[in-house]
């Protein structure tokens, strides 16, 4: 297995966590960098947020080149405003990921949490642990929650031999965006 490199995205409308991590192909993963960007809330325009998180994007794609991106599949109960705008960045995702011809993942919060704590149900204290354990990370203080996310979303993707096989639009066997939702949705929840 060759190593592989990957920016795992939490996406959000104000705040949206990233990584970049690597495995070694042998099932040791490392956390090259990572973070949390601050688009702004209202008044800032809902454009502007955007456009900061497509700036963010561009910059990470360019200085790291990960070869893949994994992203969160956002769901939601019964705020269809949250829904929509989580679903405006997502789209952002989805569109600098294409331009960078980088294939995409997607997968459930129950599905990374999953594979990363080994439940579907692990609260975000123990997803935040486990994530440095699986990363070798003694001294890690991640700057929010999102920031633990997105590092828990990339070591979902590079935990599953099947992510290798995402598909980018630019690639000649395209389909479309492969998306890997194998996760189970909680109760009134549906996919953005």
């Amino acid at each position: 297995m060759a190593k592989r490199r990957i920016l795992g995205i939490d996406p959000g409308s104000q705040v949206v966590g990233w990584a970049i991590a690597e495995s070694d192909g042998r099932g040791q993963l490392a956390r090259i960098d990572s973070g949390a960007w601050t688009l702004g809330r209202s008044p800032i325009s809902m454009g502007v947020r955007l456009h900061r998180l497509h700036q963010h994007l561009v910059e990470v794609f360019e200085k790291y080149q990960p070869e893949s991106v994994a992203l969160e599949a956002a769901f939601f109960g019964k705020n269809a405003q949250s829904a929509l705008r989580i679903g405006e960045a997502r789209g952002v995702v989805l569109m600098t990921a294409e331009s960078f011809g980088a294939p995409l993942m997607e997968m459930t919060p129950a599905t990374v949490k999953a594979r990363v704590a080994g439940t579907g149900a692990a609260t975000k204290e123990q997803v935040e642990h486990l994530v440095a354990v699986h990363y070798g990370l003694t001294d890690f203080e991640p700057t929010t929650a999102d920031e633990s996310d997105a590092l828990a979303v990339a070591a979902c993707a590079l935990l599953d031999p099947a992510g290798q096989d995402a598909t980018s639009l630019k690639t000649s066997n395209s389909g479309g965006s492969k998306s890997l939702n194998r996760g189970k949705l909680p109760p009134g929840a549906t996919f953005q």
